[in-house]
């Protein structure tokens, strides 16, 4: 006959739950994995509160460009607004705007040299 102790045991062991052993991923999705995650960091810029940081990222951005070309080298005030609030939704505010504009700027005489 079984001790109580026994008998604990053994239904402690029954209604335990079996944890299923990790199955092993293929090499091609570790490898796809690995190569994904240096984009994620990429598409989620860094916020930061120094405009001094901001601007350093904004200028390593093609963002100036791309806004120069978009307007082939000319843009209103409204233009200058819109480009100051996607600049703001992507994490680069606050930033110094008069030196946005004058990388702008130096990205229009670029534009306009060719």
């Amino acid at each position: 006959m079984a001790t109580k102790k026994t008998v604990k045991k053994e239904t402690a062991a029954k209604t335990a739950p079996v944890k299923a052993a990790p199955k092993a991923a293929p090499k091609a999705a570790k490898a796809a994995s690995a190569k994904a995650a240096p984009k994620a960091a990429k598409a989620a810029p860094v916020k930061s509160n120094d405009p001094e940081e901001n601007i350093k990222r904004f200028a390593k951005t093609p963002l100036a460009t791309n806004f120069v070309k978009a307007h082939n080298g000319s843009w209103n005030h409204t233009d200058w607004l819109n480009f100051l609030r996607e600049i703001e939704e992507k994490g680069y505010f606050p930033i110094d705007t008069d030196r946005v504009g004058l990388i702008l700027e130096d990205k229009k005489k670029a534009f306009n040299a060719k």
